[in-house]
């Protein structure tokens, strides 16, 4: 296996190490869910919005696909990028809003709306990536992006990278896909992408997250997956995962937001 920006090498090595103790590491934290009746609570050392074993499992299969599956097909020490035609059936768009009635459509919409706070941008840009430890990507004295509706903190292989899921975080990763589907590229071995959104409702008489109570409340769980390989660049796969869970009121004014800030981003390199 190879990689193209040979200056990298030893970046990418360390990223790749980074991944594999992802799986292996004790992170100490722990989230416990208990349903009573109409009574739901969450609790979390760190808060609701904890890594899934599932989300785990398919960076390992990212990984796998990546690092050995497109290897032996095509990369080999002689190998040249080849043309690959434009094909719709590799890029694949899957979007699922929970809206059977209006009440629900106008909730999932408030709660798509709400946009982080400047300072949660800021934290985001700040925040240490220990997929990226030497911070190329994301330089020490990288600015947040500004203006109105920003709702990435970075980017990376020229993808914006989520501090929040609103609808226009939605549509771009939508965008992007169906971008990468109607497109030819030149790479070593198929690209492929996949942007999977689901949203949905659920109401409590009662809702406790952390040490805060909520009664009578409409609680709207937001969850993107974006997955691509070789579609950005010729030599890297990336993934990661965000979920956004948003606390209305039955008029559905926002009273709390959790799970916005920085993600994860593994990036596998051949």
């Amino acid at each position: 296996m190879r990689c193209l920006r040979q200056g990298n090498r030893k970046w990418i090595a360390m990223r790749n190490k980074s991944l594999l103790n992802h799986f292996t590491r004790n992170r100490n934290q722990t989230m416990k869910t208990e349903f009573n009746g109409s009574r739901t609570c969450i609790k979390s050392q760190f808060g609701p919005l904890l890594p899934s074993v599932a989300s785990l499992l398919t960076v390992t299969l990212l990984a796998w696909t990546a690092l050995f599956g497109a290897a032996k097909a095509d990369i080999k020490p002689d190998s040249q990028p080849k043309k690959w035609l434009a094909n719709p059936a590799k890029h694949q768009v899957v979007i699922r809003r929970e809206t059977t009635d209006n009440q629900k459509s106008n909730l999932i919409a408030a709660a798509e709306a709400a946009q982080p706070s400047k300072e949660t941008l800021r934290l985001a840009a700040e925040a240490r990536d220990r997929n990226d430890p030497l911070r190329l990507a994301q330089p020490k004295d990288a600015k947040a992006p500004v203006g109105d509706k920003v709702w990435w903190y970075k980017e990376q292989l020229g993808i914006r990278i989520p501090c929040a899921i609103t609808a226009d975080a939605v549509a771009y990763y939508s965008d992007l896909v169906k971008k990468y589907g109607n497109q030819a590229f030149q790479r070593y071995a198929e690209p492929s992408s996949r942007f999977d959104y689901r949203a949905g409702v659920q109401f409590h008489k009662e809702f406790k997250l952390g040490d805060q109570t909520f009664h009578d409340v409409h609680v709207v769980t937001l969850k993107l997956t974006f997955d691509q390989n070789f579609a950005a660049t010729a030599t890297e796969g990336m993934h990661f995962e965000k979920e956004r869970m948003v606390i209305l009121d039955a008029g559905s004014k926002v009273l709390h937001i959790a799970g916005d800030g920085p993600t994860e981003v593994p990036i596998l390199a051949i």
